[in-house]
């Protein structure tokens, strides 16, 4: 008689011990191919969101131009360019009529200024964006003194804001001739003719 077990003493249902060692290691690539998918699909989110920010940021932009163009084109209409003129160059001798009118456009400016303060509140764009479009903007339209006098009037009512935080040094700081020397610049002038040579005088 021997001590050696006999393999009829051996449990019928015990697994054979290299079936159990697959059973792990199959466990163990599912765990890890299950992790990796976790990753892509969050990488895949990640994508998706910045695209879509991207694509949104991009369409405020092209509705922010849209409100720019639109508030050029109505100052160009020739009831309102005089009136813009007279703004800047007679602005003592403005009707109410007529500063009513200036009032609707320079509240434009400053909505359309809000505007890109909002696409900032949504992480949209930068505030460097917002001060850089302000500053490029503002000598166009509150470079005069009834701009500036017109600004002054507005800034109770955005105390505290991003807008006075920005747009108040800005505008505080042109001068009050900006516009009409813009518009100086921009004339052709006639080139100097020279002078006319005198009778020769007999000596």
């Amino acid at each position: 008689m021997t001590d050696a077990t006999s393999p009829l003493d051996q449990p019928a249902n015990a697994p054979a011990p290299k079936a159990g060692a697959k059973l792990d290691r199959l466990n163990k690539w599912l765990t890890l191919g299950a992790n990796v998918g976790v990753v892509l699909g969050l990488v895949l989110v990640f994508v998706e969101v910045r695209q879509n920010a991207e694509l949104t940021r991009t369409q405020m932009e092209q509705q922010m131009n849209d409100m720019l163009a639109n508030i050029e084109l109505s100052i160009a209409e020739p009831q309102m360019a005089a009136v813009w003129v007279k703004s800047v160059r007679e602005p003592d001798a403005l009707a109410d009529s007529e500063i009513r009118m200036l009032d609707a456009h320079l509240t434009s400016i400053l909505l359309e200024w809000d505007y890109l303060i909002q696409m900032e509140a949504g992480g949209l764009v930068t505030r460097d964006r917002v001060r850089r479009h302000v500053a490029n903007t503002a000598p166009a339209y509150f470079g005069s003194r009834f701009a500036k006098n017109w600004w002054q009037t507005q800034l109770p009512g955005w105390q505290g804001t991003i807008m006075e935080e920005v747009a108040s040094p800005i505008i505080e700081a042109l001068d009050d001739t900006v516009i009409a020397t813009s518009w100086e610049k921009m004339r052709i002038k006639l080139p100097l003719q020279p002078a006319m040579a005198g009778p020769a005088v007999a000596p």
